[in-house]
């Protein structure tokens, strides 16, 4: 007596069939989600991407710089002015004032330093007695950063700051004693 070889019947084709296409799109839908949501998430696509820049005053350089999102600068700045140089008080602002473009609109607007007007700098980041720089060196400069309203200008991660850094410094070593300068105009991004 021969035996009937019996296959799969047909429901069960089609049922394995139907579980081979769930699955194989399923997983090609997981890795298209996955991809958008990595393109979306890293900022590609976002409309307010301005490229950071520091453009420093002659005689300056500006090495390294950023704000984090309680509206604190920080800034590595190098000096060839020929001389030593204290940094007494550091500002940062949206615009400069209106009669005398070395000085901040708002903030700390006579560019004080940490004993004259310590809420300008973030605690613990800018000495009483000021930073020294000397001629081809570089200091690291603290200060919060001021919106127009006179507010300190903390922005969520991601949004870019536009503005100025001004300070106010004495000189060693050359004629001139006392200067207060706009050093930079500056375009960072919150981090």
């Amino acid at each position: 007596m021969r035996r009937k070889l019996t296959g799969r019947s047909g429901g069960e084709k089609r049922a394995q069939m139907s579980l081979d296409f769930i699955i194989s799109y399923g997983v090609a839908f997981i890795i298209i989600s996955a991809a958008i949501y990595i393109v979306m998430t890293s900022g590609i696509f976002n409309p307010t991407i301005i490229p950071e820049n520091c453009v420093p005053s002659p005689s300056f350089v500006c090495d390294s710089y950023g704000i984090n999102t309680t509206g604190a600068m920080v800034i590595k700045l190098s000096q060839a002015t020929g001389g030593t140089i204290n940094v007494t008080g550091v500002a940062c602002a949206v615009n400069s004032n209106s009669t005398d473009e070395n000085l901040p609109e708002t903030g700390n607007i006579n560019i004080l330093g940490y004993s004259g007007d310590s809420g300008s700098y973030p605690p613990g980041t800018f000495t009483s007695n000021g930073v020294v720089i000397y001629s081809d060196g570089y200091g690291v400069l603290n200060a919060y950063c001021y919106a127009t309203n006179g507010a300190i200008d903390a922005q969520p991660l991601g949004n870019s700051f536009t503005g100025y850094i001004f300070i106010n410094y004495t000189t060693s070593g050359l004629p001139s004693q006392h200067t207060l300068i706009k050093v930079a105009s500056v375009t960072m991004k919150y981090t």
